[in-house]
């Protein structure tokens, strides 16, 4: 049965709400088991509009399901099936909004979110617009303005960061939460995004290690793959957005008094506190 406005309306402010105010919700699967990929989308969107009625907006993307780290996590402790999970040539994405961005140096404040877990990714910053449907990898990198490394904070609204199916994910943006850019930045004419290796710390213990390849083969797949799926939207990348091209790893659970960095060789490095509450409050 085809979901109207009014009902993805209803899912996409469960969502809102339960990010506002940090509470878990039903997973939609329950409710709706049938939701299309059209139908998320649409609520993903209402989802936005939602947020910009608050005064946000948003200023990018973030892709998931990109590497085989993160579908394995996907398949085997996050969905409910592995059914929700198809393959890296299938990618999904969020939103990312202005009030998600962490600078870095600034601590990430664990009260604010439910389960919250790190990802290193590679961020690219666009220099031009980029539409079509036939976009490639050669073309993101043209229009890249910019390489960063990154760390995006993923806190899926949903209880025990069970996401139902793929399309409940979709709705509830992805699971989007918060983001942080490190230091360094490169043209990806100066860096070989393929072979850059990643190594990743908790607490002082490497925990974690990828390569720019680990993402469908090159990171600018992933991105061309967004294009692909917002052109069929009627809608393309523009010069000065953001994109989070997806986890090197499996995502990583994180608590107050954690410590993360993440070290991408011949790029930079990405690093963050968390901390229990915020010591102005």
């Amino acid at each position: 049965m085809t979901m109207t406005d009014e009902q993805l309306l209803e899912l996409a402010r469960l969502s809102v709400d339960g990010e506002i105010n940090r509470h878990s919700i039903d997973q939609f699967c329950q409710t709706y088991p049938d939701i299309t990929e059209e139908e998320a989308y649409r609520g993903q969107e209402l989802r936005v509009k939602l947020m910009e009625e608050q005064g946000h907006y948003a200023i990018g993307y973030k892709l998931g399901g990109t590497s085989l780290a993160k579908i394995n996590q996907l398949k085997s402790t996050i969905y409910s099936s592995s059914s929700a999970v198809i393959s890296t040539s299938s990618v999904i994405y969020g939103r990312l909004m202005e009030y998600m961005e962490k600078k870095q140096g600034e601590n990430l404040v664990f009260d604010r979110y439910l389960h919250p877990k790190v990802e290193p990714e590679l961020a690219f910053i666009m220099g031009r617009d980029l539409y079509g449907e036939h976009v490639t990898a050669a073309d993101v990198l043209h229009a890249t303005k910019e390489i960063a490394p990154a760390f995006e904070i993923i806190d899926s609204r949903f209880h025990n960061f069970k996401i139902g199916k793929r399309y409940d994910g979709v709705i509830d943006n992805t699971s989007s939460a918060a983001f942080m850019l490190g230091e360094g930045r490169k043209s990806p004419r100066e860096i070989d995004l393929n072979s850059i290796g990643m190594k990743l710390q908790k607490n002082g213990e490497y925990i974690g290690f990828g390569a720019g390849e680990s993402i469908m083969g090159h990171p600018a797949r992933a991105v061309a793959e967004l294009v692909h799926g917002l052109s069929r939207a009627g809608r393309g990348l523009k010069a000065g957005e953001l994109v989070l091209s997806g986890a090197m790893t499996a995502s990583t659970p994180i608590q107050a008094g954690d410590y993360l960095r993440a070290d991408f060789g011949g790029l930079g490095y990405v690093d963050m506190h968390v901390i229990a509450k915020d010591p102005k409050l």
